[in-house]
């Protein structure tokens, strides 16, 4: 699976292609140490690499400089065209109590990782708080599509998915359901710039809750490999909440781990020609990527003291991220799905692995 299959970088606005430039730049400013451990290649800096690292950071900061600008309204600004106003409010009232109660277990779980507005919510007398309740597009846009497919709200109860619980037919409904929500989400990134981040983002949200793609694509490999098992670690590692320890000292916590740039790690982790010494490199390379971005996202600043991710927030627009998806194109990553019996059967066990607690 590629990496960069969209357009190419030229196609960019001129006001991106220097935002990227700058950031790549950046990095080779960074302590000799940290860059020739994640970048040196034979005592050189590999662009591959740098290349990789540049994109993962620029996705971060555009979702944040997204997040920042999406404006808030109330429940009753999307439900406003409805023709069942009051049945359409009931049942977001019982979406938004059920999305608080699985988002509380997941801060109680991962505290101080995960992010965003639901970090101080309070469960008590939440109908009467939701009537103020303010919502983004995007807040609402996951809320809808938890209620609509079945495969997240499994994922998000840490439901098993036997096929004592979930016969084959279903679970390849489920999957139909899911493949053409991103469809439609990839139809509507042709309408416009604003439409082209919005549906971008909202994969990416997908992907980083789900992991979906993720899990289909390693599914995919074990049937290739003619193999039952898969490196439950490696997975954590590149798609879970994460507190990791630098080997440069500090600490990064973030609720999420790489996207588009772990299918580039799964196939090295799935090749048996690999030696097992370059695979725990590989290991403990990615933690100090992942590392390195919650460092941009959280330290890093710019010339005039902002935080680098408020320099880029200021400096670009829809229009700018928009021809960075064009290029990075996040929906690269998306298979529609062919199911055989060995990937049903490998998709069960790594859905029920990563998602079921380990006790």
């Amino acid at each position: 699976m590629g990496i960069y299959m969209g357009n190419s970088f030229l196609d960019m606005t001129p006001k991106m292609q220097e935002l990227y430039m700058d950031i790549m730049a950046s990095l080779g400013q960074l302590p000799e140490e940290i860059k020739s451990y994640i970048f040196g290649i034979d005592e050189e800096e590999d662009m591959d690499w740098v290349l990789l690292v540049t994109n993962y950071i620029i996705m971060e900061y555009i979702k944040y400089s997204y997040d920042f600008d999406d404006p808030e309204y109330s429940l009753r600004h999307f439900l406003k065209d409805s023709d069942n106003y009051d049945s359409e409010r009931m049942l977001h009232y019982r979406i938004m109590q059920y999305v608080l109660k699985y988002k509380k277990r997941e801060m109680d779980m991962h505290p101080g990782v995960i992010e965003g507005k639901y970090m101080n919510l309070d469960m008590d007398n939440i109908k009467q708080k939701l009537d103020g309740y303010r919502l983004t597009e995007m807040n609402f846009y996951e809320h809808e599509s938890l209620y609509k497919v079945e495969l997240f709200r499994i994922i998000t109860e840490k439901r098993v998915t036997s096929a004592k619980k979930i016969p084959n037919e279903r679970f390849i409904e489920m999957f139909e359901e899911y493949d053409k929500l991103v469809e439609d989400l990839i139809e509507r990134s042709k309408k416009s710039d604003y439409d082209m981040v919005f549906a971008s983002i909202a994969f990416f949200t997908l992907e980083w809750r789900y992991g979906i793609e993720t899990y289909y694509y390693v599914a995919c490999i074990m049937e290739e490999l003619k193999t039952k098992e898969f490196d439950r670690d490696v997975l954590v590692l590149l798609c879970g909440g994460l507190e990791l320890e630098s080997r440069f000292g500090g600490w990064a916590k973030t609720d999420r781990g790489l996207i588009k740039e772990r299918f580039f790690f799964i196939d090295y982790f799935f090749n048996e020609n690999v030696h097992l010494f370059n695979k725990d490199t590989l290991f403990d390379m990615i933690r100090e990527i992942i590392c390195l971005g919650v460092r941009y996202k959280e330290g890093i600043t710019s010339i005039d003291g902002d935080l680098y991710k408020e320099w880029f927030r200021k400096e670009s627009g829809i229009s700018d991220w928009a021809s960075f998806f064009r290029y990075y194109n996040i929906f690269d990553i998306w298979e529609k799905k062919e199911w055989t019996n060995a990937r049903i059967r490998n998709m069960r066990h790594i859905l029920d692995t990563m998602i079921i607690p380990k006790i």
